[in-house]
């Protein structure tokens, strides 16, 4: 069955055009206006929508709101005059997929619509995230994470530029490949680069590329980063440590599509999603003048934020007993497990490094320990200590920071852990008789201790 394209626009000579165009991607639905595309929509199943902002008798932001309410997998192209491309970004965070700006080459546009109709049929393949303990290579099931997941579902299948902002440790490459992964780009490769390891005198060349002789040791042609994400995703890591001069060279890139190679007159045009990436605060960055505000307002469309291993403690025992599985075979190890007071001493540091240092910090134990339990002595020292008065202060010190509802919320839900616990030791891991004690249905027992990341079978005897 062929996909049906929803063109609107109130002017005749533009539908009539754009029919034409998109003919052959698909059987083409003109309204002219936005009650005539709310007609449309609730007559037939469509699969894209093409939507001029200004009409006569409203504007494309109420179709788009339309759709996204009620058709959410259908991707929305919104139509718009140069002028009016503040409000294209709004219509981005707002759940578009994308915008053109007119006048447009009919051939760009096509290439588009091309690839919403490659991300309707995705969708359309797809399901809802299951209930499991993570999200492609992203441990966890805490709330944040979940949350995290969430916005991943819904930017992914876009061409929104995205930017992750999150400490160093967060995992923030794994969220730009997951969405990589998601979108209609997966079947190329997703190129990455972090722009602080790279010196301030190659940063330009490698992203943009040059030309023979254009500058010492340019001794042939080099395409850029851009030109080798072509058509796919490039991941921009650490994007806050980019110098003025560079971030202007690429913003112009996100506004015009196309880089031109140093020493090169002519521009090269170039279809590239780019997801950026900083543990910098962008935002103070931009009101010191350190970053310019013309990137932020492009980076600007999706904004992805990863929360801290400290606030989302409830995944410190699945990530770590996911660590020991996977690297205590590597390390010769027969550890399967985590002792109460290794797992104590886990859940009470504060983990500056995130996610990556509690990996180093399984893998160091699994190495050393000796026998089939991890042990409070064979985790770190900065770790063990972490166990006794001082995990008391770091954690008063990290309550003080959060508002009265959201101490009340994490307060709640550490001792709705202890409790879990604490029922499920007294019963020995039988949720039947915990359940029953506790007063709540089986289900809604086994759903609490998913929140809580806890597993019965580790208290059955």
């Amino acid at each position: 069955m062929k996909p049906t394209i929803l063109v609107v626009d109130d002017k005749p000579n533009m539908t009539a055009m754009l029919a034409k165009v998109l003919g052959k991607l698909g059987r083409v639905v003109t309204a002219r206006g936005v009650r005539s595309a709310l007609e449309a929509l609730e007559r037939e199943p469509i699969t894209v929508v093409l939507c001029d902002l200004r009409m006569s008798d409203g504007d494309g932001l109420e179709v788009l709101r339309a759709v996204r309410a009620r058709w959410p997998g259908v991707p929305f192209i919104l139509m718009t005059a140069y002028a009016t491309v503040p409000t294209a970004v709004q219509a981005m965070r707002e759940g578009a997929y994308d915008y053109v700006t007119k006048p447009f080459e009919t051939d760009a546009l096509k290439a588009l619509v091309e690839r919403a109709l490659a991300q309707a049929a995705v969708l359309h393949e797809s399901h809802e995230p299951r209930d499991v303990d993570g999200f492609g290579a992203m441990i966890g099931r805490s709330p944040a994470m979940r949350r995290v997941y969430q916005l991943i579902e819904r930017v992914a299948p876009t061409d929104a530029t995205v930017l992750i902002l999150g400490e160093t440790g967060t995992g923030k490459e794994l969220v730009a490949r997951a969405i990589h992964e998601r979108s209609s780009r997966a079947p190329s490769r997703l190129v990455a680069v972090n722009c602080a390891a790279i010196p301030r005198s190659l940063i330009e060349s490698e992203l943009f590329g040059h030309a023979r002789g254009s500058f010492t040791g340019a001794t042939s042609d080099r395409a850029g980063l851009f030109e080798e994400a072509h058509e796919s995703t490039l991941f921009l890591d650490e994007i806050g440590e980019l110098r003025p001069t560079i971030q202007a060279k690429l913003t112009r890139v996100l506004e015009e599509r196309s880089v031109r190679r140093i020493g090169e007159p002519r521009e090269r045009k170039v279809d590239v999603r780019v997801i950026a990436a900083t543990h910098r605060d962008v935002r103070g960055m931009v009101k010191a003048g350190s970053f310019r505000e013309d990137l932020w307002f492009r980076l600007n469309v999706c904004v992805l934020e990863l929360p801290p291993l400290r606030e989302r403690a409830e995944d410190i025992p699945l990530l770590a007993q996911r660590f020991l599985a996977e690297r205590a075979p590597h390390a010769g190890s027969s550890a399967t497990r985590f002792s109460d007071a290794a797992l104590s001493a886990l859940n009470a540091y504060r983990w500056p490094g995130n996610v990556r240092e509690l990996r180093s910090a399984v893998e160091r134990a699994a190495i050393i320990e000796t026998t089939r339990e991890i042990t409070l002595g064979s985790l770190p020292p900065e770790i063990q200590g972490g166990s006794a008065a001082g995990a008391t202060g770091a954690r008063d010190t990290e309550l003080a920071k959060l508002t009265y509802r959201e101490a009340v919320d994490a307060s709640r839900a550490e001792a709705s852990r202890r409790y879990l616990e604490a029922v499920l030791k007294r019963f020995f891991g039988d949720v039947t008789a915990a359940a029953e004690h506790a007063g709540i249905e089986r289900e809604s027992f086994y759903r609490l201790l998913r929140r809580a990341g806890l597993s019965a079978d580790e208290f059955r005897k």
